[in-house]
């Protein structure tokens, strides 16, 4: 059934933002972009209720990919909570109440973890096992003065960690391309829903090579597994490794020798082991030293399996061959290539038409740029430009949220989730310097040229002096701010997301009414457009 006038004037929010819901009592809806009511519901606490992906309804409309499910809520007593949902359910009848819900088998994390590591063994190794960070007060409380406070989160903190390292460089010359490499990581480390927990991540750590690499860390079975990259300067300090077992996987570790050498000539950051730098007295510098003396050697295997679910090994050794899987071809193929160019004609013709000037944003130098043979790949740098939009959610200018830290002598601390901020007056933490903050974005150079009438008001291209800028807006501790978005199509064949924010205390559905408004009235030929809200990312 349809959702009435009285459900679409309540309060709402975005699915995939759901962990913005207030810790109220209430009665909940969810409807799709139709407002067609799929289920009702009840919480003593909605933002509990629907916290991670805890609510047991989630995965069935994950499934269905073509819906934009919206959450709207009512706030109600504790008290009335049962007579109400009756009520609403029998006058809404909704889709999924009465439905049962198809159970689906978790594995065990000791299997995800036998499953990686079956793939990884090949191009990785044992650097070593770490006692508990717990024991060491004044490295909790570096990590936290340096913002490595992911490398102290609460449930690592009494854990022995053992570190796995990552041979890029083995890797890269199986593959003999760079990008194969990133594909392969990505595919190791993808999220599977039917865990029941998954690989977690320490944001995006960029490398002018490989892209962006991912830190990562499983909790199972009482140990923590970190698996992260070593530089090749490091790598070359190895002497020997050892055969021996992690979870009952057959693994390399460094021999104890090799690792006396490790440390103390390297670096143990939350993103890999370095060499030392020239300025090994910086305290930084310090912290990350102590990091990696504190690591003993891995001799025999310390994950006891509780599971031992079976394996199928011959699936799982993935090698990384020259020849391409049939998609990949098909990217490299002159098909590609035709489409392509024809991308970049029509565009350059369309701008022309509208009288832009293609010297803008240096759109020319991307536009020029022609593919002459199948190794063409678009540079990043001349197809996306910075722009910087404000967040419905709240000021920038200060912490979206925080938590609470406890501190080596027994005291705590609020801490403000946030990163530093950028501008013309230098990196700081304090927001009094600047008198506006934005949130950093990327978009297609070209599609903001062609789009910039529409969408001026509510996204920046440059700041003033009085203007920074971050690069996440933190919600929680893991979570980070990803803008709203406007979704564009030309011609039926080719896509942009560009991100915007509010203006003058706009709400979101002021601003895309503007927005659309001028689209409709644009003159763009064959031009498409659908807006997604804020949303968040861990």
């Amino acid at each position: 059934m349809n959702a009435n006038e009285y459900i679409l004037q309540l309060p709402h929010i975005s699915i995939k933002s759901r962990e913005l819901l207030p810790e109220n009592s209430g009665i909940y809806y969810i409807l799709d972009e139709q407002f067609i009511v799929w289920y009702v519901g009840q919480a003593k606490n909605l933002r509990t209720r629907w916290a991670g992906d805890s609510h047991h309804r989630l995965d069935q409309l994950q499934k269905q990919r073509k819906k934009q499910f919206v959450i709207y809520y009512e706030f109600v007593a504790e008290s009335h909570l049962n007579a109400m949902e009756r009520q609403r359910i029998e006058e809404y009848n909704p889709q999924l109440n009465g439905t049962k819900i198809k159970t689906k088998k978790l594995h065990p994390t000791e299997t995800l973890l036998r499953e990686t590591l079956t793939i990884l063994a090949p191009y990785s190794f044992v650097l070593g096992v770490e006692p508990p960070r717990k024991q060491d007060p004044k490295l909790i409380n570096d990590s936290i003065h340096w913002r490595d406070d992911w490398r102290v989160q609460k449930a690592v903190l009494p854990l022995n960690v053992i570190h796995v390292c990552i041979n890029l460089k083995e890797l890269e010359e199986l593959a003999k391309d760079w990008r194969s490499v990133n594909r392969f990581l990505k595919q190791v480390f993808k999220q599977r829903t039917n865990y029941s927990d998954n690989w977690a991540c320490k944001g995006q750590i960029k490398d002018e090579k490989y892209g962006v690499f991912f830190l990562r860390r499983l909790l199972v079975n009482g140990f923590a597994v970190e698996i992260y990259r070593a530089a090749k300067e490091a790598l070359e300090h190895i002497q020997g490794y050892e055969l021996t077992q992690l979870a009952g996987v057959d693994m390399r570790v460094v021999n104890e020798d090799s690792l006396v050498i490790l440390k103390n000539k390297c670096l143990l950051s939350v993103t890999g082991i370095y060499m030392s730098s020239e300025n090994q007295y910086h305290e930084y510098e310090q912290m990350r030293h102590k990091a990696i003396e504190r690591l003993s050697p891995y001799k025999k295997d310390l994950i006891k399996l509780l599971f031992n679910e079976h394996i199928d090994t011959s699936k799982l050794k993935i090698f990384l061959i020259e020849h391409k899987t049939e998609e990949e071809s098909n990217t490299n193929s002159p098909n590609r290539l035709t489409n392509l160019i024809a991308k970049k004609e029509y565009l350059k013709q369309l701008l022309i038409e509208r009288g832009l000037d293609l010297e803008q944003y240096q759109v020319n130098k991307y536009l020029d740029f022609l593919p002459i043979d199948d190794n063409y790949v678009d540079s990043m740098k001349d197809k996306r430009m910075s722009i910087f939009v404000k967040t419905f959610l709240g000021n920038l200018k200060e912490p979206i949220s925080y938590k609470v830290l406890k501190l080596a002598n027994g005291g705590t601390t609020t801490v403000g989730i946030g990163n530093f901020i950028h501008g013309a007056k230098g990196r700081t933490l304090q927001s009094s310097l600047y008198k506006e903050v934005y949130l950093a974005a990327t978009v297609d150079r070209v599609f903001w040229l062609l789009l910039e009438s529409c969408l001026s008001d509510f996204t920046k291209v440059r700041l003033n002096e009085e203007e920074g800028y971050i690069s996440k807006a933190y919600i929680s501790a893991r979570k980070f701010l990803v803008p709203a978005m406007l979704t564009v199509t030309l011609n039926g064949k080719w896509k942009a997301d560009i991100p915007f924010g509010p203006k003058d205390d706009m709400s979101y559905s002021e601003v895309v009414d503007i927005i659309k408004s001028r689209l409709q009235q644009s003159g763009i030929p064959k031009l498409r457009f659908s807006f997604k809200s804020e949303s968040s990312r861990t």
